[in-house]
């Protein structure tokens, strides 16, 4: 039930000191687990005809060593039904001696793409995806809670390469709109360590995005509360909590 892919990471992937950007990493798990729900058909493609699309709900992502341009990976995924309601799936970089770089796990729901509301798994999935023959995943996904003060704010358009194959924005991209909001002098000296997303609500092509950020006091590395909201409703879609590491790890 482990799905595995090896890869190896391309100039293009790659920011500062030429190591993986955070960015790149979410778009490595989202590759994975596309092509690992084509295998079991149940991927955004066989679901769009149904009126059925997968939407993450918390995410959390934890980097242990940054990879390189040309380092070899292997990144694994496995998914996990949960209550008959939603699904939890991990995610694994190793490199090529089996070193664990990277970890994160996501939770996901299905919805209607036409009411916008969730639908239970166990009435959409074929039977053989929801028994307990999978490698069990604790649901330990933190739940954030809102920002208590603004010490600075950021504002960004969504652009239509921004959208995923079912026009929403991919989620890959709420990650970078709060790494983009902490002070410079955090973005020159330090880089993510963990990342934790918990996603509310929805925003559209051409929306603007509001972006409050708070740094809390924490030693003796950086850490920012985030919040993103959508200028069109007036309502939060996004909370993130960045924790930040020396550049040099």
């Amino acid at each position: 039930m482990i799905y595995e892919r090896k890869r190896t990471v391309r100039y293009a992937e790659t920011g500062i000191a030429g190591k993986l950007k955070p960015v790149s990493i979410f778009n490595y798990f989202q590759d994975i687990a596309s092509e690992h729900t084509a295998e079991l058909g149940v991927s955004a493609w066989d679901l769009l005809p149904k009126g059925l699309a997968w939407v993450v709900f918390r995410y959390q992502l934890e980097i242990h060593k940054y990879p390189l341009w040309n380092d070899r990976l292997i990144i694994r995924t496995w998914r996990y039904p949960c209550q008959k309601l939603y699904e939890l799936r991990v995610y694994e970089i190793y490199d090529d001696q089996k070193n664990l770089m990277i970890e994160a796990k996501s939770s996901w729901i299905l919805t209607n793409l036409n009411t916008k509301k969730p639908v239970r798994i166990d009435r959409r999935l074929p039977a053989d995806l929801l028994t307990d023959h999978q490698v069990k995943i604790d649901n330990n996904l933190i739940a954030l809670d809102p920002i208590g003060s603004i010490d600075a704010t950021r504002m960004f358009q969504i652009r239509m390469h921004e959208l995923d194959f079912n026009r929403h924005v991919n989620n890959s991209v709420y990650a970078i709109w709060a790494l983009e909001s902490v002070p410079p002098d955090i973005l020159t000296s330090f880089r993510p360590k963990r990342i934790i997303l918990n996603y509310i609500g929805e925003s559209l092509y051409g929306d603007r995005i509001l972006s409050n950020t708070q740094q809390l006091n924490s030693a003796p590395f950086p850490v920012f509360l985030h919040s993103l909201g959508s200028e069109r409703s007036q309502k939060e879609i996004t909370r993130i909590q960045t924790i930040w590491e020396s550049g040099e790890s």
